[in-house]
């Protein structure tokens, strides 16, 4: 990940993996010698008002023992979410065990990717977008919600551990939580991503700004293509949360 960073150009990268920070110690590594800035997050699964919420946390000490306790509690809850969603494969027959689910070597954080791509390797779909829209994605008759804990309390985690909470992926709707959640501690919002219309993205950027929130953007990256680098932000967009986590980027 690194190398690839590293050619597309790119001055610096967040690892915010879901659930773990197990992944930014070998990302710094790599990234030293290239002269690559790593960022250490991770991106927190909680709730609001019984929604599921994601919340990233940038420029924490990835071994705070309050993120600790937070991502080892949400490890056992993914783990058991998986059991459950097996289950309800086997019930839709699908013909699959938790045993035939693989995570890479390294991988603290087992998720629903992984299942689909099990699922594709045991022929039971063509594609892993077929396994979501099919069976385990949002709405689908496998569809197993996360758990975890109140965003206040991942807000808190993630300040105490030295960071700034920042909302994944908030939709155009969630816009109207921002006032609420600023009250709350929440630092920021994710309002950049590939996938968002302009319009829409710029409509979410007022909306946090005019909530006093920081804006920030991501490729949400997790491997194959499009290629590392080829979303990017720049210090315009990023800049003033860059300035808040204290790291200079000219």
């Amino acid at each position: 990940m690194a190398a690839q960073a590293h050619r597309a150009g790119l001055h610096a990268i967040a690892v915010t993996d879901h659930d773990t920070t197990a992944g930014v110690g070998r990302a710094r590594e790599a990234a030293a010698p290239l002269g690559l800035l790593v960022i250490a997050g991770t991106e927190l699964s909680c709730n609001i008002d019984g929604d599921e919420m994601h919340m990233l946390a940038y420029g924490i000490e990835p071994d705070h023992p309050a993120i600790g306790g937070v991502t080892e509690r949400l490890g056992t809850l993914r783990r058991a979410r998986i059991g459950v969603i097996v289950d309800r494969l086997c019930a839709l027959g699908v013909a699959i065990s938790v045993d035939d689910i693989q995570t890479p070597t390294g991988n603290a954080s087992i998720g629903r990717p992984h299942v689909a791509e099990a699922m594709v390797r045991l022929g039971a779909v063509r594609h892993i977008q077929e396994a979501f829209s099919r069976f385990i994605g949002d709405g689908a008759p496998a569809y197993v919600p996360s758990r975890g804990p109140d965003v206040a309390e991942a807000i808190d985690a993630v300040h105490e551990a030295g960071g700034i909470a920042v909302w994944a992926h908030p939709r155009m709707d969630d816009a109207r939580r921002f006032p609420r959640l600023r009250a709350m501690g929440l630092d920021g919002a994710e309002v950049l991503r590939p996938s968002l219309a302009p319009v829409t993205s710029s409509a979410l950027e007022h909306a946090a700004r005019d909530a006093g929130l920081l804006v920030s953007g991501g490729s949400d990256w997790h491997g194959g293509n499009p290629p590392l680098g080829s979303w990017y932000v720049t210090h315009r967009h990023v800049g003033a949360l860059l300035e808040r986590l204290g790291i200079p980027i000219d």
